[in-house]
């Protein structure tokens, strides 16, 4: 699961939409221009004024990729090719990315509409679990016909750590 905090940190993609050359010195901030949670607080200086102060709340800075880490980004990125599946490589990247961000179980209402299955959130959850059970027989050499089977058993994802 680390690798979705690697492909958080490989740049390109996040190209702003906005034209470059505007004046933004010239701009005056509100609240709401800036995505993310705040919080006020109010403090109170030497003169005895009261000062609200709004702290935000942002994401942690993006750190540059090593080659070690794209290499290791680019290989466990490879092994969702050995899910068959278009919308079960979907299942997989989605839910393992709910508890790559510390989630207790994937959303699979979420999932469902990420991806536009025509599925309940059960059957999307039975796939998940299929898939990554295929996924640990092909890497383990088994036969994928035993999938199904260990399935059932139930699938950790963190067999797949091992």
């Amino acid at each position: 699961m680390a690798v979705h905090s690697l492909w958080r940190r490989t740049p390109g993609g996040g190209a702003s939409p906005f034209a470059k050359d505007i004046p933004a010195h010239l701009m005056l901030r509100e609240v709401g221009d800036i995505l993310g949670q705040y919080s006020e607080t109010l403090l109170v200086n030497e003169a005895g004024k009261e000062l609200l102060v709004r702290k935000i709340d942002q994401r942690a800075p993006r750190a540059a990729l090593g080659v070690a880490e794209v290499g290791e980004r680019d290989a466990v990125t490879a092994w969702l090719q050995l899910v068959p599946d278009v919308l079960d490589r979907q299942v997989v990247w989605l839910a393992t990315a709910h508890l790559a961000r510390g989630e207790d179980a994937p959303q699979w209402g979420e999932i469902k509409r990420a991806t536009g299955a025509k599925l309940t959130p059960r059957s999307l959850g039975w796939r998940y679990a299929k898939a990554l059970a295929g996924l640990l027989c092909r890497m383990h050499g088994v036969p994928a016909r035993h999938a199904k089977a260990v399935a059932a058993g139930g699938v950790s994802v963190m067999w797949l750590a091992a």
